[in-house]
């Protein structure tokens, strides 16, 4: 069942739209404020967070940012005050997945709630059901647990090979720190970065042409890490070794010099 926090400091909008969607077959969880919305989708990383803007007790669009840096994969969807194009624009760049102007039935919300979902479970199954991802030289066999450059096998540890692959499943998009904390180590590890940057090291190491200067492996400053999506590139094929001339064949020269 799809769990959604709803995000409103009203608490009669919140309720009542916590219990459409519960009607509906949601699990709904109810948020009275911006920080209280971070707390649970930290504790619960729902299917999706409904923001009442203006209702939320900071800045929708900042609000709108650090949850789309918490979680790559939830649906966002912001209820505007307003209908103006700019304030769209504004939400959409931020990292939502949907806005919905004045006026709005809950009818209307849910189908967008709904629909929003679909489209990010749809999008998750695509990168968790493909067994090789490409990027430049990069080959990430995850069938085989096997990572090549080129022609070249990678040999990488059981830790950096998960590291690795947690990037590969959100590839092209930045994953936040604590999610991949969450992902490699584990929950009780959320908070030690310092893991991270060690083994980012270690594979920038193993990976990159120039370590220090990583087209791999990008750092999002204080957000997270993303592996870069490049176009794939063929390994070149190998140079035919240099043929020989037979020492008797080239005897005959050197005796008639």
């Amino acid at each position: 069942m799809p769990v959604v926090v709803v995000v409103s400091e009203d608490d009669r909008n919140r309720r009542a739209l916590a219990r459409q969607l519960q009607a509906h077959g949601f699990t709904a969880e109810e948020g009275a404020g911006g920080l209280d919305a971070l707390r649970r989708v930290y504790a619960l990383r729902p299917d999706a967070v409904v923001l009442d803007a203006g209702q939320t007790g900071m800045d929708t669009y900042e609000l709108t940012r650090v949850l789309r840096a918490v979680s790559d994969d939830v649906a966002i969807l912001v209820l505007a005050n307003s209908a103006e194009d700019s304030d769209a624009v504004r939400m959409l760049d931020a990292g939502a997945d949907d806005f919905v102007p004045q006026p709005y039935t809950p009818d209307e919300v849910v189908a967008r709630v709904r629909a929003s979902v679909r489209r990010a479970a749809r999008s998750g199954r695509v990168h968790d059901e493909q067994l090789q991802i490409r990027t430049g030289l990069l080959t990430i066999d995850r069938e085989a647990r096997l990572v090549t450059k080129g022609a070249a096998e990678i040999p990488l540890t059981p830790t950096e090979y998960r590291l690795l692959e947690a990037l590969a499943l959100r590839i092209g998009k930045v994953v936040p720190h604590r999610v991949l904390l969450s992902t490699v180590w584990g929950d009780e590890f959320v908070d030690d970065t310092h893991y991270l940057r060690i083994y980012v090291g270690y594979l920038r190491r193993k990976l990159e042409d120039q370590p220090a200067v990583p087209h791999y492996l990008i750092n999002e400053w204080g957000t997270g890490y993303r592996l870069a999506m490049l176009p794939p590139v063929e390994a070149a094929e190998p140079a035919a070794p240099a043929v020989e001339e037979p020492e008797h064949a080239i005897e005959p020269l050197r005796r008639a010099g």
